[in-house]
């Protein structure tokens, strides 16, 4: 990492989380988690310890957040630094409204095949607001994409070539992007926006892809 390169690392849930090395003081890394903290701080406890995140993100509709996680929603509450929801909520403090039609204009709009509509998953939406602001580095943390049995978890089938087109999407522009092995290993295959006629990940989804498309991945709220 070159010195004062911009830099984001988006953590994702998977155990790999714990392989995180601490945010050094004062090195300007920003560091954006989603959805419900629970998982977060058990998976990686200097999370918890040092606050070690700067920004948070939940594109859920407030109705699905406190039906799924009424406690995330509530530790929501206890924080003034930036949580980006749906919409600002006063209970709030901190909550931004995610800037979801600045992405989608930015990467040529909400039209069916276009990339301002290849969303399957959080982790895409946040890779492409950290191009749009002009991050130099891109780290990924806690992610895996790999299928395992049983066949119920096969969700990652929607959420790879997301992934894969967003990384390809931030390299072509210069942007480093870096990933733990459990990624390295898979097959590079970025998907085609044009070939994406799905929902809108979080926006048009009542719950998420994954839970729509292998009901057992998550317990159904």
């Amino acid at each position: 990492m070159g010195v004062n390169t911009k830099t984001v690392r988006i953590l994702g849930l998977a155990a790999n989380l714990a392989n995180t090395p601490a945010l050094l003081p004062g090195s300007g890394v920003e560091a954006w988690g989603a959805n419900y903290h629970g998982p977060y701080y058990a998976r990686l406890p200097h999370l918890r310890e040092t606050d070690g995140w700067t920004r948070w993100f939940n594109i859920h509709s407030k109705k699905y957040m406190l039906r799924v996680y009424p406690h995330g929603y509530e530790w929501y509450k206890k924080w003034d630094r930036p949580i980006y929801l749906r919409h600002v909520e006063p209970d709030v403090p901190g909550s931004v409204e995610f800037p979801r039609k600045a992405i989608q204009d930015y990467f040529g709009g909400p039209q069916m095949g276009s990339p301002g509509r290849f969303f399957t998953f959080t982790g895409g939406w946040l890779t492409a607001l950290a191009i749009m602001e002009g991050f130099e580095r891109i780290e990924f943390w806690g992610f895996r994409l790999a299928d395992k049995p049983p066949k119920s978890h096969e969700c990652y089938k929607f959420e790879r070539p997301c992934f894969w087109y967003w990384v390809k999407r931030a390299r072509d522009l210069g942007i480093e992007v870096t990933y733990q092995k459990e990624i390295a290993d898979l097959p590079f295959e970025p998907g085609d926006p044009a070939e994406y006629a799905g929902d809108l990940y979080g926006f048009e989804t009542s719950l998420p892809v994954c839970q729509l498309n292998c009901k057992n991945c998550y317990q159904a709220p």
